[in-house]
């Protein structure tokens, strides 16, 4: 919502100029998102006509001074001052907040560890420290315990295979 202060030094208060300033100064309203206050001073100088517009909202200030024969020149000179510098400002905090934003890269660590999917196949003790001992290409093999119902482990150590039978606890 703006909010219009119009002051006149130099000569009389004129509505037709208000309405004027008003209506071309109102088109700012969309850059905005809180309450905005718009001040308008118009002077007459001796042959010149000058308007000096301040604008505050969203916590800015934005100034246009302009200075021509025509005071309706002037604010229409004031208007594209101020809609180049609002502009500016705008496309200014959109590029900040841009630069701010958190990057989320989803990278994930070097596992500590590697997973092996390994086949288990239900042998009887005797069966897997004879199928461990002829091939000792791997240093440990998992195998499904008939004896005793389990998944069982056997590495060997030294020249003797020892079985591993889990037990919970």
């Amino acid at each position: 919502m703006l909010e219009f202060t119009f002051t006149f030094k130099g000569f009389d208060s004129s509505e037709a100029i208000k309405q004027y300033a008003e209506k071309k100064f109102k088109r700012f309203e969309k850059y905005f998102e809180g309450p905005v206050n718009v001040q308008v001073v118009f002077k007459r100088e001796k042959f010149r006509e000058i308007v000096e517009v301040l604008i505050t909202g969203d916590g800015e200030q934005i100034i246009a001074k302009e200075e021509t024969l025509d005071i309706y020149e002037a604010i229409d000179l004031a208007y594209e001052t101020l809609e180049k510098q609002i502009k500016k400002l705008k496309e200014k905090k959109k590029n900040f907040r841009k630069g701010r934003g958190v990057e989320i890269s989803i990278s994930q660590p070097e596992p500590k560890y590697e997973i092996q999917n390994v086949e288990v196949t239900p042998m009887s003790t005797e069966e897997a420290i004879e199928w461990f001992t002829k091939n000792q290409k791997k240093p440990f093999m998992l195998f499904y315990n008939i004896d005793y119902d389990k998944i069982c482990l056997i590495y060997s150590k030294g020249e003797k295979p020892i079985i591993v039978i889990p037990e919970m606890s």
